[in-house]
């Protein structure tokens, strides 16, 4: 090991050269200067300049070229601009600038010295991207890794001087969703003029002092002659055992029009979308809605994610995003999303039971065929009156179709073998819509009104078919060759929002914020299970299954909040009174909740510095669960587990603390932060649960014992000349009560993660990327379960003969489990060739290289611990054709 560190070392030390200036930036009386610009241009043609701001002390540190030349100069915002001339024969290592008071303060510094590469307005960075490019780039991406003080993830995320990139903007408007990566890898870099980085970002300008935004926003502006183009690429590629992949991105920009258009057809499981584009596809955001800021319809990247881990996985998939601007102040946007797949998978579990008296293992194989269906349409409209009355409205539609047919086989304590077949067939309609109206009356006075409505529809039907007998304790099974059971399920969900709120800007120090709301959800729910006896259908409405309930919701709260700003402290304590009534209509009876409430809201916020900052969070919030909860009767959940809620169950009330501290210092190259969540209830609904050899009988009850969890998580980050270093750890400790079998048992969940990284950031030479991860998790629940995985990730990206890019990975992971050990290995690799000045690329890409046949990963809920295999998808190589347009 110490030979390896010291290799690495000396590996790191050779690679690690050029010149280093550091230095401070402060006043005449000797006051640091923070946030000032240091600009190094080369005297030299075709060289980088290199751009630094000033930390909190003021000091700088600029990374030099070797045998380069520099005119140095130093701007800040009411001070006279400072230069050095910077002589590599006779370099220094420390310099300090001094800056001289001007008599007359500007809104803006505009950096002059026969050219403008970067201006700095307020909270918005200009950068003029001629200045730092050299013309050869081909995409955006080229670009903006040159840009000082901008990096550019593989995945295609953007931060600037440390911060990530939340909003991505062409001409001030979102590209397909306001996701970074489609844009980097996609817009051509002949038609970028400026790139611009906008702090505290909000869409609503006038809104500003009052949203309490921290979103950083990134705005590309185009050349003159760019504002009309069409820009994308096509690429289409064939490899062995049949695997292919086709794939169009288009894009055309023009000054009221924009269109795009994004298809995929591919049979290797392969990533269409990021999470985070899918999360900004599948809701609509408001920060002016208390309750359920975001409003998902359904989780989005289940249905596009990057899914290898099966047999066999075909998917189809194609979007459109369209705005149109009637004029100055009105536009719309349109997204059109369609995904189709079809997977077949083969999982292999070992499944214990938490039973403290019965020690039930059950070994499980299923096999399943399934087909998904999603169909979304986002519509976006905004108004600007004037800058001070704005309108939104945003309406989203979303339909989704799932049908799965699957075959398990399984036994118990290796006898009592058994074997089933089921169908699962669910459609789902849904729609959410939102109004939001912005008045700012004058600097002391605005307002917001926001209205939402949500309704969904679902309708479920499962069958069960199986040659022997099961859920045999509430089924009344006559002698048979063939038992079956279905369930119809049918749920219309209707949820309605109304905020209004009125922010009095007092002075500079004191803000008071009045919200007056209502929330109303309006629960439909039904279902009827039938079970085959003598090849007849009948109703089990007799054994206590089938349900309905009309679940009526209602919440209306009135809430003041204060805001104090004092320097570099900012407090908001809020008081909300909330009143809650819900009413449960059953078939016989109803069931009437009513309660008031006080609920606090503390929020503190405390600058030490730009680079430093505390924020601690603390909240008491009542919650009534979902219609399912009350439940009366019986419903079918699988086919060895039944469900039952509980008529009498009240509100559950609990206490939430955050603590986070951040750091991120430009002049050590240091990053990090520590945070603290605290959660705990002091009375939750619980499932009790009744084992009966596999078969589980879960009935929700209110537990009067808390519920309580803890989690820490620690990163830090280091960066070098060449290379970073990355520790990342986080802790959790879950206390909580389970009942199994009419038995209390004091339950535990704890686990731990570790993780480091180490990568260098060469320009011109290989880069190398190695993480390793150890984690570990215990869960007890009368019967002690722990689990620990260790894992191993190497990375390595290389160019070599000016036009070849080679990408390799490698995935060693061992997981423990009872003294049993599982390792897979798995290996990836991508090659490309292409010229920048060419359409063309060629890529070769291989996954699975060792043609791992299996994925084993460790699964728990509250009473089982699962063991499970998952096989995956077979070696893939794939010769690729890509034509850039």
């Amino acid at each position: 090991m110490r030979k390896l560190l010291l290799f690495l070392l000396l590996f790191f030390q050779t690679f690690c050269f050029g010149q280093t200036l550091v230095g401070i930036v402060k006043s005449t009386n000797n006051l640091p200067l923070e946030n000032a610009n240091i600009i190094a241009k080369p005297i030299e043609e075709n060289k980088k300049i290199k751009f630094a701001i000033s930390d909190y002390k003021g000091r700088y540190k600029l990374e030099l070229d070797k045998e380069t030349n520099y005119t140095i100069r130093v701007s800040y915002i009411g001070y006279k601009a400072d230069s050095l001339e910077y002589k590599y024969d006779k370099s220094i290592a420390n310099y300090n600038f001094i800056l001289i008071d001007k008599e007359e303060f500007l809104d803006e510094i505009i950096i002059e010295h026969n050219y403008q590469p970067i201006i700095i307005k307020k909270d918005t960075l200009i950068y003029d991207v001629k200045v730092f490019t050299n013309g050869n780039e081909r995409k955006l991406r080229d670009q903006l890794e040159k840009l000082p003080g901008i990096e550019v993830s593989d995945t295609g995320q953007i931060k600037v001087q440390g911060k990530v990139v939340t909003h991505f903007m062409v001409e001030n408007n979102p590209f397909f969703g306001g996701g970074s990566r489609l844009g980097v890898e996609n817009i051509p870099a002949d038609a970028v003029d400026k790139v611009e980085v906008i702090d505290h970002f909000t869409e609503i300008g006038h809104m500003k002092s009052v949203s309490g935004s921290d979103e950083l926003a990134m705005n590309i502006k185009l050349k003159e002659d760019k504002k009309e183009f069409i820009f994308g690429d096509v690429r289409t590629g064939y490899g062995n055992n049949e695997f292919y992949e086709s794939n169009t991105s288009l894009f055309y920009y023009a000054p009221t029009i924009n269109w795009s258009v994004i298809a995929n057809l591919n049979n290797i499981g392969s990533q269409l979308l990021t999470y985070d584009e899918a999360f900004r596809l599948e809701g609509i955001q408001s920060l002016y809605i208390k309750k359920n800021a975001t409003n998902r319809l359904v989780n989005m990247y289940e249905y596009i994610k990057p899914n290898t881990d099966v047999l066999e996985n075909k998917n189809q998939f194609i979007s459109s995003d369209f705005r149109y601007s009637f004029n100055k102040n009105w536009n719309i946007k349109a997204l059109v999303f369609f995904n189709k797949n079809w997977i077949r998978s083969k999982t292999e579990q070992n499944i214990q039971y938490l039973d403290v008296e019965n020690t039930n293992i059950e070994d499980r194989l299923s096999l399943s065929n399934s087909r998904n269906e999603l169909l979304s349409t986002k519509i976006t409209t905004n108004y600007i009156h004037n800058k001070f009355t704005t309108f939104n409205y945003d309406l989203q539609l979303l339909a989704t179709k799932k049908n799965q047919d699957s075959y398990i086989d399984f036994n118990k304590n290796s006898t009592q073998e058994k074997n089933l077949n089921s169908s699962n067939n669910i459609e789902n309609f849904s729609f959410y819509q939102l109004f939001e109206s912005h008045k700012t009356f004058n600097k002391k006075h605005k307002a917001t009104l926001a209205f939402s409505h949500l309704y969904k529809k679902e309708d479920p039907q499962n069958k069960w078919f199986s040659d022997s007998r099961f859920l045999e304790s509430y089924v009344p099974w006559s002698p048979s060759s063939t038992y079956a059971l279905s369930q119809v399920k049918q749920t219309t969900q209707n949820n309605l929002q109304l905020n209004l709120k009125h922010y009095w800007i007092v002075d500079k120090k004191n803000h008071i914020y009045t919200t007056l709301g209502y929330v109303k959800t309006i629960t439909n729910l039904g279902s009827e299970n039938e079970y085959k006896d003598s090849g007849n259908w009948n109703s089990l409405g007799q054994a206590n299954l089938g349900n309905y309930i009309n679940y009526n919701l209602n919440n209306s709260f009135l809430g003041i909040e204060h805001k104090f700003l004092y320097k570099k402290f900012t407090s908001t304590l809020g008081l909300f009174l909330n009143y809650y009534n819900l009413e449960n209509e059953y078939l016989l009876n109803t069931q009437v909740f009513q309660k008031k409430t006080i609920e606090p809201e503390i929020k503190l916020e405390y600058e030490l510095n730009k680079s430093r900052n505390l924020r601690l969070n603390y909240i008491i919030q009542n919650t009534y669960l979902p219609a399912d909860n009350y439940l009366t009767q019986w419903q079918i959940s699988s086919f060895n587990s039944i469900f039952k809620g509980n008529a009498l169950l009240n509100n559950v009330s609990y206490h939430r603390v955050n603590f986070r501290y951040s750091d991120f210092n430009v002049y050590s190259g240091f990053s990090g932060y520590f945070l603290v969540n605290y959660y705990r209830k002091n009375r939750s609904v619980k499932n009790q649960v009744e084992l009966i050899g596999t078969d589980q009988f879960y009935q929700a009850f209110m537990s009067n014992q808390p519920d309580t969890n803890l989690n820490f998580s620690l990163l830090v980050n280091k960066k070098f000349k060449n290379w970073e270093i990355t520790l990342n750890s986080n802790f959790g400790f879950n206390r909580f009560t389970q009942v199994i079998n009419q038995k209390e048992i004091s339950s535990k969940n704890d686990y731990q993660t570790l993780k480091g990284t180490m990568k260098t950031l060469f320009k011109n030479y290989p880069n190398l990327d190695i993480t390793y991860i150890k984690s570990y998790r215990l869960l007890n629940s009368g019967i002690s379960n722990k689990t620990t995985s260790d894992q191993l990730i190497v990375k390595t990206e290389s160019k070599f003969l000016k036009y070849f890019l080679v990408k390799a990975d490698y995935y060693w992971t061992k997981t423990t489990i009872q003294n049993n050990n599982v390792i897979v290995q798995q290996a990836n690799l991508y090659l490309e060739y292409g010229k920048k000045t060419k359409p063309w690329t060629f890529i070769l890409k291989g996954s699975n290289l060792f043609n791992t046949g299996i994925k084993n990963e460790v699964r728990y809920n509250d009473f089982i611990v699962s063991n499970t295999n998952d096989y995956i998808l077979p070696r893939a190589v794939l010769f690729s054709i890509q034509y850039k347009i």
